[in-house]
Order: C-alpha cells, then structure tokens, then sequence
C-alpha cells in the first residue's frame, strides 16, 4: 500500500498509509498527517491520488514545500524513494506496489483448541467425557467417531450459514429427531433469530416454527440442557404447543463458549409414535454442541468481521467519491487567490465548494450545507453538485440556476431536508462579485483597511418551497479586499465548555489578518479555531471558503 514515512529530527518515525483520495499534511490536528514543526503552516501541503497516481501540492503554505530539493509551486507527480521536505521533516513516498517478487501471506482463521472434558448435562453439571463413555456409550470408538467427524464437516464449512446447515445434518444423523432448529441471538437487541429449520429428509426451510416458550427459557437463561421423554405430559413442559404439535419427544441444548455466553441454541424434537429421546441422545447432542459451538462462534465472528470490513471499503469507496468533488487545486486567475478546505465530522459530510469556470473569463465561488451529517447529507450534496454542474454547463444565468436548483430538489428530496448554499460569479476585470445567499450564514468581507462586513442579502434554503424567490446582491472588491465564505460548523463550533466560536472571534481574526495570502487568512481561521475548540469533537462539518483580490 502506498505510505508516507515521516521523519523528524526529535520523534519517532510514523507511517502514514495514503487510503484517502486527498491527505493533507500540517501543523494542524485537523491536517491527516499532523507534523509538529514550527515552519509548517497549519494547512501546508497535500497528496492527492490520480488514477494510479499519487501527486504533491502545496497549500499555499507560508515556508514552501520542496520535493526532492525542488520547490512545490504546482502539482508535482510523486515516485517512491521521493523526498517531501517541509520545514525541518522529511517525508518519503513509498509504494510497495511497485516492489516485485514480494512474498505472499496466507491469513486464516484460527480455531480455538476444544475442551473434550466438558459436556453439559441436564442438571447443568459439567461431566467429563470418559464418564459418558463409561455409562452412556456402547463404545468409546463410537463417541470419538462422533468427535472426529463433527469436528472435519465443521472444519470444511465455508460460512456462518454453511456451518449451520452441516450442524443440522449431524444432528439428523446422531439422534432420531423429525424436527431440527438451530436459534441465534442477535447481540443487537438480544433477540432470538431462527437461522435454520429442517425436518429430516427434506432440504426446504420449514416455514412456520413453534417451540415452547419455557424450553427456551430453560436453555437461555438457566443455562440448561432440557430432555423431555413424553413432553404432553411433563409438569415442566406441557403446553398447548407440545399438544398442537403432536410432539413427544424434545431435546434441547445451549451453544456456548463459555457458562455465562450462551448465544443460541440447538433444538430437536420427536411427535408421538416415533422414538423416543433418551439420556444418551441428550449427550450426544451435548457433545455435538460442545464441538459446533467454537465453529459456529468463529464463523459469527468472521462474518462480522467481513461485514464491517465491506462497510469500511464503501465508506472509503464514499469518502474518494465526495473528495473528488472538491477542486482538485485553487484556480489560477490574474490578480485573484483563492482557497478552499473542508473537514468531515465524521468519513463523510454535507458541505459542499466549488470553484467554477464560466464563460468571457468568469469564476463562480459556491459553498453549500446540507441538513444534517453523514451518509444521508452526502448523498444530497452530491445531487446539489450534479444540479449546479449541469446548469453551468448549460449556459445558465445565476438567478435561474439557483431557481432551477431549488424546484428539483424540492421535488426530490424528503421534506425535512434542505441546502444553505452561497453562490457568487466573478468578473475579474472589475472585481464586482454578484452573489445569492439562500439561507446561508452571511459571508464575511475584509476590506484592506482591516473593516469587515457581512453580506446580508438572501432567500430560503434550497429544498424548502418550490416556488422561492432570491434576491441578488452585489460587491466590490478591491485591492487587498478579502471575501470569506464558511460552512456553520466554523462559526457555531463548541469549546468544552460548550461556548460557540461565534462572530465576533471569526471577524476579529479576519480584520487581524486581513493583509495575509488567502492560504496565510485560511491557516489563521483554521488556527483560532483550533485554540479555541481544543480537543472538544466536532459537531459540524467545517468548509471555508476565501477569495482574495490582491
């Protein structure tokens, strides 16, 4: 896997596995290689995968970055054994991808080495083999014969399902039991779950299953194997369920690892004329369940394992596809710096910027917050994206496009989700911005004599009503001037002491900083805000946005 091998001259080396589609490197927390170096800005330098290639930028940052002793000013192609120098750390790019003749490791999955002694009877003591086999069995090569060949079905089982299907052919071969259910507790909500269901010589599911309330009982919560000879007519069992069924015979046993984790059960049961259960059979079965239970545990447990790890690709899978709609560098233009970052509160987030071409040499600045977080949030962002795309590319004006905007998601979306979004085009010839706020926090203007403004005028959030008017508003930037655009998670991020960043701290640092780079203004948000919010977890996703007229 392609790695970043970070090195410093007073810590320990890190490995950094590059798993995302863009990995910023900086002095700040938030950076997803962290480097404490005094000459590194907060925000300094990024790798961004293209293809099946990996690329350095720098962000703007106020010491450089060098690259195999070369200054960074624009993406530069990253080849293993290359050097990112940034400050004082040195950075190596390495991709065991490209290395052949690596060797081969084969991962399986262990079982645990099986207890033989330790049976469960039906007074729930422990009886050690050799006395089943003294007192039960006709001989002890017919119990280890069992052992043995429960141990090798289960041992080519591929899967939880598969197991347990093999689970319930042995027990059709080791006892006379018409009717064969194997149950699994769901350690979500602590329910039972029926996973398999056979009568003998049939392959199908049995559809509708019934079995007493109180075996159950028995066996999960006392911990208790159960054998009933004549269930009709035992005081302990005798239901409407035993009768309905015409059962006669039942046995019963727990599937655990240990006393105190009983996570499901084996049930078999005989109707009226056939066989009837005996001790012996209930030791066997006890065997048969002493032997499945560690397969089945295993086999739980790998599946859970594949299941987070498929949830982990796609949220990896989600992550790359978010990222790549952000701006895979700041737009260059005469005159005019911008930049943009943005961090998730959780893998994957609502906010949303955009640097867009337009025609006669325009530049359209957006920034959007979809309701809410996660998954859900995501995949609204990503229509707001598409949507805005397609009416740029269709040559549409600003007023329409966001009108247009607003009547399909409002028809497309669920009626307790919508979308603040900012949307500003640039004529760099005259430096005047016209902009529309829908329900967006009002963006900030530095002036070059350090005076900050708020936009106000706007509309509703996108999404809301299908008829909505906008306002249009215009702005004039000039030399040295400053627009500042931000998601709320900037503004209204808690400290531990639940305090909110507020206003009046991001214009402070604004009017402070006014006379910086875009990248050195961006740095010193992204630093206030971490001073003040320290280690207390983000609520929101954090986007800031920053257009600067020099």
């Amino acid at each position: 896997m392609p790695q970043l091998i970070v090195k410093s001259s007073d810590q320990p080396v890190d490995v950094y596995p590059l798993v995302r589609l863009r990995t910023t490197i900086g002095r700040s927390a938030r950076s997803d290689v962290c480097i404490p170096d005094a000459f590194a800005s907060r925000l300094h330098a990024e790798v961004r995968k293209e293809g099946e290639s990996y690329w350095l930028q720098d962000l703007g940052s106020a010491n450089g970055t060098r690259y195999n002793g070369q200054v960074v000013s624009m993406p530069i192609p990253l080849i293993p054994g290359g050097e990112i120098q940034i400050g004082e750390t040195t950075i190596l790019f390495d991709d065991e991808r490209l290395i052949k003749g690596k060797n081969a490791t084969l991962i399986t999955d262990s079982t645990q080495a099986l207890d033989p002694s330790m049976t469960i009877s039906f007074n729930h003591r422990r009886t050690p083999t050799s006395e089943i086999i003294d007192s039960q069995f006709s001989s002890r090569t017919e119990l280890l014969g069992l052992i043995s060949k429960v141990g090798v079905a289960l041992l080519s089982s591929s899967g939880l399902d598969d197991t347990l299907n093999q689970v319930a052919s042995l027990v059709f071969e080791a006892v006379p039991a018409d009717r064969c259910v194997i149950m699994l507790k769901n350690e979500a909500n602590g329910e039972m779950k029926i996973m398999v269901a056979r009568q003998r010589g049939k392959t199908e599911t049995v559809e509708e299953v019934r079995i007493s309330s109180l075996v159950m009982l028995e066996v999960l919560q006392n911990g208790k194997s159960v054998l009933t000879a004549d269930a009709q007519h035992d005081p302990r069992f005798a239901s409407q369920t035993m009768a309905l069924l015409d059962i006669r015979s039942v046995l019963a046993v727990p599937l655990s690892v240990s006393e105190n984790n009983i996570f499901g059960l084996i049930y078999a049961d005989a109707p009226t004329g056939t066989a009837t259960f005996s001790e012996e059979h209930l030791n066997i079965l006890t065997t048969l369940a002493s032997v499945a239970s560690i397969r089945v545990e295993n086999a739980k447990l790998l599946e859970e394992r594949f299941e987070k790890e498929r949830i982990q690709r796609e949220l990896a899978f989600a992550t790359e596809i978010q990222q790549s709609f952000q701006p895979s560098s700041p737009p260059q233009m005469e005159n005019y710096e911008f930049q943009g970052i943005s961090f998730s509160c959780y893998e994957i987030g609502g906010d949303y910027y955009d640097f867009i071409k337009l025609p006669e040499g325009k530049m359209m600045i957006a920034l959007g917050d979809v309701s809410g977080k996660g998954t859900a949030a995501a995949l609204l962002m990503s229509s707001l994206h598409a949507a805005i795309h397609a009416q740029i590319t269709a040559k549409t004006p600003l007023m329409q496009t966001i009108v247009s905007v607003n009547k399909y998601l409002t028809e497309n979306t669920p009626s307790n989700r919508f979308v603040t979004l900012f949307a500003a085009e640039l004529d760099p010839q005259t430096g005047v911005l016209t902009y529309i706020n829908a329900g967006h926090n009002p963006p900030l203007v530095g002036r070059a004599n350090g005076e900050v403004e708020q936009l106000e005028s706007g509309g509703f959030p996108l999404g809301l009503i299908l008829m909505a008017e906008y306002e249009i508003g215009q702005l004039q930037l000039n030399s040295g001037d400053s627009l500042i655009v931000y998601s709320d998670g900037v503004s209204e991020a808690n400290n531990l002491k639940e305090e909110e960043f507020g206003m009046d701290r991001l214009k402070a640092v604004v009017s402070k900083n006014i006379n910086r780079s875009a990248a050195g203004l961006r740095d010193k948000v992204e630093n206030a805000l971490s001073n003040f919010t320290q280690t207390a977890p983000a609520n929101d996703d954090i986007t800031l946005v920053i257009v600067k007229r020099k």
